[in-house]
Parts: C-alpha cells; structure tokens; sequence
C-alpha cells in the first residue's frame, strides 16, 4: 500500500503530460539545482520499475546488473569523462533506460526539480561534451539498441545507443552500409549530437547529413518526432537539422531514421607519398575539383603521423607525408580509372613513390592505424624514449577550412607546432577540409599549447573555416564560438536555449555559456563601439 501510495505521490509531482509546459513559472537560471538525494534515487527507480536493490531485468542478456549508478561506480565505469584531455568530473547519478518511455519519465522528473541532465552515447568525444561538470544526472542511452531496415527504402531505424561498427554489422548481409566513419566507432546518437563524421564524408556526405529523422525528449519531457523520414519536407521549421549538433542541449536523442547504401562492389587503394605536407594538400584539392566519383577515403598523414603508425603499429613506411587512398565502386574499371587521374595530379605536384593495391582489403591494417592515430599519439614520446608504459594526455585540434585555403593551412599548422617544439601527429579527412593534429604533452606544457592552439583556430577561422569541423564545442571550444559566429549569433543560440530549455538542465554550460560571458562583452563593445546594456 506504501508503494502504491508513494507511486500516486510522485505521478501527481509530475503531473498530467497534457498540463505540462502551461502550469508552471520557471525560476531565474541564477536559482540553484536541485539535489540528487536518496528520495530521488529511490523515485528514479520507481520510474524505471526498479526497487531497491532489484538487478535489471534484461541481466541475462548482457546488460548491467542495475541501471542506476550511483558514487564510485559510476566513476569506476568511465562516467567522469571522455576520451578527451579535459578536466574530470563525477555525475551524481547515471541512468541506463531501454526505452524513450523511460527516458522521458526520467528528464521529466529532472525537470519538475531543476536537476541537470547530460546525455551521453559512447563517451568517445574529445570535448567534454558528456562530461557533467555541473552534477545531476547522466543519461546513457548505451542499452538502446534497437536496429532494424525500412523495406523498400534505403533506410535504417536505429536506437541512439548503437554503436557504427554494430549498425554495420547489421546492414553487411543486407548488403548494405552506412556512410559516415569516424575512427573511433561512437554511437550513432551521439555522431548526430556533435556531427561527428570520419573519413568517408567526401562520398556519403557529414553524419548530419545521413540522418534523415529523429526521435527526441525534449527538456520537459515531451517526446518529438523532428520530421517525417522522407527525403523531401517543407512544413515548418527544420526541427532536426536544430538538434543535429545541439550536443544534448536541447533534448535527448533516443531514436534515428539514418540514410543507407548499397555496399560497392569493388575496392581499391594506393599510398601516395610526398616531400611535404603543401604539395600532398594540394593534390587533394585538385581532386576535389574533378569529382573522381568512386574517391571514398582521402587521408593524409605527416611525418610525424608516420612515424608515429610505425612505432606504435609495426608499419614500415616510408616517413614522410602521405596520403592512403581508397576507391570504391561497382565496376573496376571505374574505380582504377579515378586512381589513374589521381596519380596524374600527384606526380604532378611532386610525389615521390607510390603503391597500389589492387584490392581494398590489402590496405585494411592501414587503415586499422589510421583509426588508432590518438591513442598512438598517447604512447609516441614515451616510446621514442624507450618507456613503452609512458602514455601523456593528447590534445586533438579539429579545423575545418575550405578547401581552396587547405594546402596553405595545413602546411603552417605544421610548422607553427614544429618551430614550438611539439610533436605534431597530423591525421586529416583532408578532402573535406577537416584535419586533426594530434598534440601529446606534459601538464608542464598545456597553458604553451593552449595558446598555440588558439593561434591555429584563430588562422583557420581567419581562412573562412570552422573552429571544429566534427568534434563539437563541449567546454573545450565556448570561446571560439564567439571568434567564429560573434556575440549576436552567439545571443541568439542562447535565446533559442532557453526557450526551449527554460529551466537550463540540459547539459548546462556546453556550446555557451549560461550567462554572457566576457568574450562575448568585448565582442560586442567592438561591434557596438561601447558597452552592451543586454542582459542576455
């Protein structure tokens, strides 16, 4: 009777879905959050049908044996951070739900007491995005798995927690594959949380574009669908192209509608090697501009990336800037046809050797070390200096810059950490503009690089290009926002935030600050000639 009692309590709390939004005057964002206590530990476990103490249901099916974590846990799982080098911090709580019912019941409860929510997919983000710096509590939607094709369509319906390599799995005996393909297998909810893309977009286009619709709680808990899942929709406003790369700030992504393709027929690949990273750019850009159909990857690496794929992986490369080809298609002929243009383009431009294979698959362990470039760039000093135990925190840049302003960009990022003493382990999807530079070093040496970074983002940005192309902003990137778009486009993100999310609790503090902040007041006093009176 005390149970049913107290289920009545809490459902009244909440109220009825059709009263929400109109009953209810929203605190000041100055208000503090509520608390994670031990009554809405026990209420969050009566939302997800769980008592005390009850392991999960779904155990004999490899899920966890609770879904709720709370304290060291959490910790002891991974929750405190990503794979980035950004500072640390605990949630107080982490939710798993299997459905977007659950999700849903578990943001409105966070809603009615103003407790932060940070979704999370994979934690395989570089910018703390995932990282609940203000407490409250983690939803991780890693158990939401639920895959299946659209007959008649090349569509695929996917749960926000399926990972790219599992999503891929399934669509192989279909004969088919999903796009995007970044290096370090996320969940598909969370590629379309930060636009996370990879190495094939010249081909299959951003993650942002492969998804065709989705399914979102929002910070009332209210369940959207952003569009119908067709290809064409002129009614209203684009609502998923809003959530797409709103990093969790608007809503939780719990289910996708994501674009498919037939998987080619024929792969092949080459490894083209170069005397500097300016002449391996440009013949990038040159065949950009010829739109060589069947050109699906298009990596370069410089000769610190080299250096690093052969220490850490066992390659025998030549050390030198390269780019690792990949063509694929449904006829050979085709696809050998585009290698030949290319390799014109780089003799051209000064390449010095060349190897090409005639079967994708030979190139398979290439592009296994291509993807491990960041936790190679974590052991790189260490085992040049004979201490193979020695790993350091890394530091991944992510500009974007068009690609007429690439060859010059990527040649003086290079020399910029070089002539500052840093390893530079450059790993660029280089055909969209996009490269990382994977930067190791010691607590000693990070307020250098920072500043040395901000000289990168600030030339790229500078070129026409973007402060990241796919890693998001998280906490990492907020002041460069502001360099990027200035302080009104900033101003109007924050409105739009707080329309929708009036109570600020999902994933605060990521993208932008809650309040102006001083970046954005300097701004602003350059643009207006004086100080602004808004309080926004």
């Amino acid at each position: 009777a005390s149970a049913t009692t107290s289920a009545t309590a809490l459902h009244r709390e909440l109220g009825a879905a059709e009263t929400w939004d109109f009953l209810e005057v929203c605190p000041p964002v100055t208000h503090p959050y509520g608390v994670v206590d031990a009554k809405f530990v026990v209420d969050v476990r009566a939302l997800l049908s769980l008592s005390e103490g009850e392991s999960d249901a779904n155990r004999e099916n490899g899920h966890p044996s609770s879904r709720v974590l709370r304290g060291a846990e959490a910790v002891a799982r991974g929750y405190a951070g990503d794979m980035g080098h950004h500072a640390r911090h605990p949630p107080d709580l982490v939710v798993l739900p299997l459905t977007t019912e659950e999700v849903a019941a578990v943001v409105r409860l966070c809603y009615v007491r103003r407790v932060p929510i940070v979704p999370r997919g994979a934690g395989t983000g570089l910018e703390g995005g995932c990282v609940a710096y203000r407490g409250g509590v983690v939803i991780d939607t890693c158990l939401m798995k639920r895959i299946s094709a659209v007959d008649g369509e090349q569509l695929a319906v996917v749960g926000a927690g399926v990972l790219k390599n599992e999503l891929n799995k399934f669509l192989e005996p279909l004969g088919l594959l999903f796009g995007p393909d970044p290096s370090s297998n996320p969940s598909i909810g969370g590629m379309a949380s930060t636009g996370g893309s990879g190495m094939s977009t010249l081909k299959y286009g951003t993650s942002k574009e492969n998804v065709r619709s989705m399914t979102v709680v929002t910070p009332t808990g209210r369940v959207i669908r952003t569009r119908q899942p067709v290809r064409k929709s002129s009614t209203g406003y684009e609502l998923n192209s809003l959530y797409l790369g709103a990093e969790g700030t608007l809503g939780v992504i719990t289910e996708l509608v994501v674009r498919v393709f037939p998987r080619p027929k024929v792969r092949c690949g080459a490894v083209v090697v170069f005397t500097d990273v300016h002449a391996a750019a440009t013949t990038v850009v040159d065949a950009v501009r010829s739109n060589l159909d069947t050109l699906l990857r298009c990596e370069l690496m410089n000769d610190e990336g080299v250096r690093v794929t052969n220490v850490v992986f066992k390659t025998r490369l030549a050390t030198a800037p390269t780019l690792f080809l990949e063509f694929a298609g449904n006829t050979r002929e085709v696809a050998e046809g585009d290698w030949a243009a290319m390799l014109g383009m780089a003799r051209k431009n000064g390449a010095k050797t060349w190897r090409f294979a005639a079967s994708g698959e030979e190139l398979d362990e290439l592009w296994d070390a291509r993807r491990g470039c960041y936790l190679g760039a974590m052991r790189y000093r260490g085992l040049m200096a004979g201490d193979p135990k020695r790993k350091e925190s890394v530091y991944v840049g992510d500009v974007c810059v068009p690609t007429s302003r690439l060859a010059e960009c990527v040649a003086m990022t290079e020399a910029d950490f070089k002539d500052a003493g840093f390893p530079c382990v450059m790993c660029a999807h280089i055909s969209d503009g996009n490269f990382h530079c994977l930067i190791p070093y010691a607590p000693e040496e990070e307020e250098r690089l920072m500043a040395l970074n901000d000289k990168v983002i600030a030339r790229a940005i500078g070129m026409g290009g973007a402060a990241s192309g796919e890693h998001g902003v998280g906490i990492g990137k907020i002041k460069h926002v502001c360099w990027e778009h200035g302080p009104f486009h900033v101003d109007c993100q924050r409105r739009l935030k707080r329309a929708l999310d009036p109570r600020m609790i999902m994933n605060p503090g990521k993208i932008f600050t809650p309040e102006q902040s001083e970046e954005e007041r300097r701004a602003r006093h350059r643009h207006m000639g004086g100080p602004s009176t808004s309080k926004l």
